[in-house]
């Protein structure tokens, strides 16, 4: 239930808060005076977006607040543990729900449930639990055939299958998708088959290894320049050793030299070391020298190998477009992958088409018992409809729903993400007339009623704990609008209902009187909301609906006799709500 709701600076709205009560509550004001600015700051504590030119003028936030109490069922049709749900988003559960909302100028927009920041998307999810707003709009939707099914499966808490015939499609769509993708692979394989063979064998003659390429570069570098590489060596291997006054042997005799002016002075030792530490260093390097150079020797035959193995690879570097020699390894592997894909193509193919038969069969199933159940459903909607319009003074009115569910055995692909059924409300309100479609036969009168009988008959699966009605009384009047009041009073036995009217004769029929008026005050508008908590208020109200400008005597008895008549049929309808009979003949 609705408890309580804060407003600040939302259009006309500079600061309200207004308690709401259960049953049926009425909200009327001029045109003009901010009915709509209630609807829209509850639409923004379910989660719809917020626009910064909804912010008052010379103001940079806006701020909507809502107190409800904690639903304890989900609403028909939505698997929606509400205590768990919020409890795994971080949200802690008392007996109440707090929902704020701000708007900022700059389009930045925060919502919060119990002080918790939560997604739009989270709390439209959460909002669809608490309320369920029916406007003008919604009679638009009657005139969507594709609505119907909506309607349909609602009713018969048809909605969980539904969604086990949308994963089952969905799953079959992806697997054709599959197979489509595997048979363009058939339309190539030979070809592609037949190049992935080439390659891998080409590849496979070359037989490269690893950091080939860079070794075989050096050593024919050195190949290449083997008599440079010798004389050079040579000079080194003079210097160091073979020459008079060679390096060694000049160091050779700086250490005797210096170790002599050791036995003089003892801090000479640290300069004999590092002339002994080069000695060492130049004797290991010229045995090196030695070792390496009786190596060295001219081969021709094995230059002219490299050079020609350097160019093979080079080759394949050149033809498959590689930036180094090494990618020739992955690019080895990557083909042999391949090519084992395609060759177990045929096995796949196999699999992917049991698979899809699998998938098929079970969409048949599910959403052959998901037509069979509509049909059920539709029945039991069609009957109490009927019984619905008839109260609403549609008495020869007759409603069905006609259901053509396409033939699993003809094409498979006829069942859709919704199942096999395409489903159009038709109806005629006179005797004598063909049944025709919903939305070539309905005037916006009719269309209002059948709605609300809609409405009746869906919430009375409905765990939804409120409703709310905005102007839903377009195109009636008279006693009609006495039996709608009746009808949303009833509502109100089972839901908390608000709505939103200017017919007195549904005001007449509420329990909760709230009063929308707007003031001008230093060149400003602001709208406030007032609950008639008296009973001459409530006349005062109801006589300027009946009235308009001016209020005369009769008109004041007349809205006291209306709101006293309408009051005494709504305690009779109260007694028989308690007594049972209205589940039987209203509902």
């Amino acid at each position: 239930m609705l408890l309580q709701l804060r407003i600040e600076n939302l259009a006309t709205i500079s600061e309200l808060e207004v308690e709401f009560s259960a049953g049926f509550s009425i909200l009327t004001g001029e045109t003009g005076a901010g009915k709509s600015i209630m609807i829209d700051a509850i639409l923004l504590v379910l989660g719809h977006r917020g626009d910064p030119g909804m912010i008052r003028t010379g103001e940079e936030l806006a701020v909507v607040e809502a107190i409800f109490t904690v639903p304890e069922k989900s609403v028909q049709g939505e698997q929606f543990d509400f205590r768990r749900e919020l409890e795994e988003s971080g949200v802690a559960l008392d007996d109440e729900i707090i929902v704020r909302c701000q708007v900022s100028r700059k389009g930045r927009q925060k919502r919060h449930i119990n002080g918790v920041s939560v997604t739009a998307e989270f709390l439209q999810k959460v909002g669809r639990q608490l309320i369920n707003i029916h406007g003008q709009h919604d009679n638009q939707s009657l005139l969507r055939v594709s609505s119907h099914l909506d309607f349909l499966d609602g009713y018969g808490q048809l909605l969980p299958l539904r969604q086990e015939v949308t994963a089952s499609f969905q799953a079959l769509q992806s697997a054709k998708k599959e197979q489509q993708l595997m048979q363009k692979q058939f339309a190539v394989r030979a070809v592609r088959v037949k190049e992935l063979q080439e390659i891998i064998e080409d590849l496979s003659e070359l037989n490269y290894q690893h950091a080939e390429e860079s070794e075989l570069r050096q050593e024919e570098n050195r190949l290449t320049h083997v008599e440079k590489l010798s004389t050079n060596l040579g000079q080194v291997q003079h210097q160091l050793q073979e020459m008079d006054g060679a390096v060694l042997e000049q160091l050779e005799y700086l250490r005797k030299v210096i170790s002599e002016a050791e036995q003089i002075d003892p801090e000479c030792g640290i300069i004999r070391s590092g002339i002994e530490s080069a000695l060492f260093q130049l004797e290991d390097s010229h045995r090196e020298l030695v070792s390496y150079t009786s190596k060295i020797e001219d081969d021709p035959k094995r230059l002219a190998w490299i050079n020609e193995r350097l160019s093979r690879i080079q080759h394949f570097e050149r033809k498959f477009g590689l930036e180094n020699a090494d990618e020739l390894l992955t690019l080895f592997e990557k083909n042999q992958q391949e090519l084992a894909s395609l060759e177990n193509l045929v096995e796949n193919e196999q699999e992917i088409c049991s698979r899809i038969e699998r998938l098929s069969k079970k969409l048949n199933n599910i959403a052959a018992r998901l037509s069979q159940q509509r049909l059920h459903a539709a029945k039991k909607m069609d009957q109490a409809i009927v019984g619905e319009l008839h109260q609403l003074g549609m008495e020869k009115a007759r409603f069905e729903t006609q259901i053509v569910s396409a033939s699993l055995t003809a094409d498979e692909d006829l069942c859709t993400s919704t199942g096999i059924d395409r489903v159009e409300f038709i109806l005629t309100v006179n005797p004598g007339q063909e049944m025709r479609s919903l939305v070539k036969v309905a005037s916006g009168g009719e269309l209002s009623r059948i709605m609300l009988a809609l409405k009746t008959v869906l919430t009375s699966l409905d765990t939804v704990e409120i409703l709310i009605f905005d102007e839903i009384d377009t195109g009636i009047s008279g006693a009609i609008a006495e039996i709608v009041g009746q009808k949303l009073h009833s509502l109100g036995v089972r839901h908390q209902t608000l709505c939103v009217t200017h017919l007195p004769q549904i005001v007449a029929f509420a329990e909760h009187h709230y009063l929308v008026s707007k003031r001008l005050a230093a060149n400003e508008t602001f709208t406030n909301i007032s609950p008639l908590l008296t009973k001459d208020d409530r006349v005062r109200a109801l006589a300027d609906l009946i009235g308009g400008q001016e209020i005369s005597e009769n008109t004041m008895e007349l809205a006291n006799e209306m709101l006293n008549k309408f009051q005494t049929k709504k305690t009779v309808q109260d007694l028989w709500v308690k007594t049972g009979w209205i589940s039987q003949n209203w509902n």
